[in-house]
């Protein structure tokens, strides 16, 4: 007896069928490409054991704790799946444990929506052996709220990709390929559909962020760090001017950097030496410690070499809480001699949420407070900055300011 399935994949389509389905005629409210790529996804899957079996082996080996499926039992496919307060976009089911996919394409989760789902699998006494919570979107940036495994659609391509080589061919995964590719979620070209979309409302960034920071730097609420480790502690804060240089925007708080401290917006890390924290996420909210090789060479000895800084390195590299710590003096490949602590997460985090100009402002100055709280809590660099600055302005150097070098070419020229 003829499989109906076979058939239908024999038949030759004069166009591809997951394309037609694309123009389907949308409402105003909604374009159902999301709906559409489920549900022809579920069907190559719910109709190809081949391919379903080895979809589930690409997610179980890519879980963090990989997953041995030791039966050959496929799943149910299940897709729009309700339960009371929301709808999984795709389910396969196994009976007593299921993966449980969650598909975006441009847009975000809503808020708390993942954790939704982790209740509703948690109460279902059917998957007494777990779940797994899969999250698929168009881009890596929008990966949030912590699930089991994320993955992009380009992923999914290049699974389909991967499989169909292995194949004698496929029209309907080819022609679901091509919907991807079409719906510019396969592999990226070198002008990515991402790119070209964000070009203009990029524009607008490094203005917006500059007014954010100079009202941040203007609010007075800096110079009791200056009190406490500040070499010139009646110095102006901000102690340059605010603008984007060496890739970064923000408020320099001490003068003469003994140590110095910028607390803002880094863009880009060429010049600092340094990786951002995630590329897919942008730019990093930071804190840099530097310190001027210079000006006082004749102390960076005694300032990094100490049982103060070798404690504070310790400390933060144990425990920076939600700060990601990075120690480019003494565990960098390519060390940047000026620029030796940062602490830092995305700027997405920091003004997650946030939607007018002063809540922007709030969180730059509470998150600028608490990373700088983080450096000083253990009182290492206080201890240190006693010990070393009455000795430093007791000595034959000249006393500049950071604001005089940085309007000259030099520290400019030798800021590597």
């Amino acid at each position: 007896m003829l499989n109906p399935f076979e058939a239908m994949e024999d038949f030759d389509l004069s166009d591809s069928l997951f394309s037609a389905l694309r123009k389907y005629p949308k409402s105003q409210e909604l374009d159902p490409i999301e709906n559409f790529i489920t549900e022809g996804f579920a069907w190559l899957l719910r109709n190809k054991a081949g391919l379903s079996h080895n979809f589930l082996n690409y997610l179980a080996t890519r879980l963090p704790e990989s997953l041995t499926l030791t039966h050959d039992l496929l799943p149910e496919w299940k897709t729009q799946h309700t339960f009371p307060g929301g709808q999984i976009d795709m389910l396969a089911d196994f009976g007593q444990f299921a993966f449980i996919f969650e598909h975006k394409i441009w847009s975000s989760l809503s808020p708390g929506q993942l954790d939704k789902y982790r209740e509703y699998a948690s109460s279902n006494s059917k998957w007494s052996q777990g779940f797994s919570l899969i999250l698929i979107t168009g881009l890596t940036r929008q990966h949030e709220q912590n699930p089991d495994l994320a993955l992009t659609w380009s992923d999914i391509y290049n699974f389909l990709k991967y499989w169909l080589e292995k194949q004698s061919d496929d029209h309907l995964v080819r022609d679901f390929m091509d919907m991807l590719s079409q719906e510019n979620l396969g592999p990226a070209a070198p002008v990515s559909y991402e790119s070209i979309v964000s070009f203009l409302p990029a524009q607008s960034l490094l203005p917006n962020l500059k007014r954010v920071t100079l009202v941040a730097a203007e609010a007075k609420n800096w110079i009791w760090v200056s009190k406490r480790i500040g070499f010139n502690q009646e110095a102006s804060i901000p102690c340059v001017p605010v603008k984007y240089q060496w890739g970064r925007l923000g408020i320099d708080i001490l003068d003469s950097w003994f140590p110095g401290i910028f607390i803002g917006t880094l863009f880009d890390g060429l010049d600092h030496r340094v990786q951002l924290l995630n590329s897919h996420l942008g730019p990093n909210f930071c804190l840099i410690l530097s310190f001027h090789i210079d000006m006082w060479k004749n102390f960076e000895g005694d300032f990094f070499n100490s049982v103060e800084y070798t404690e504070l390195r310790s400390r933060l590299k144990n425990n920076s809480g939600k700060w990601d710590f990075c120690d480019h003096r003494f565990e960098a490949i390519k060390a940047n001699p000026w620029h030796h602590l940062h602490l830092r997460q995305s700027l997405t985090e920091v003004l997650r949420g946030s939607i007018t100009f002063e809540e922007q402002v709030e969180r730059f100055i509470l998150q600028g407070r608490e990373v700088i709280e983080l450096l000083l809590a253990g009182g290492e660099l206080e201890a240190l900055t006693k010990r070393l600055h009455p000795i430093a302005r007791n000595s034959d150097l000249p006393s500049i300011s950071l604001s005089s070098l940085t309007s000259s070419t030099d520290i400019i020229n030798q800021h590597f």
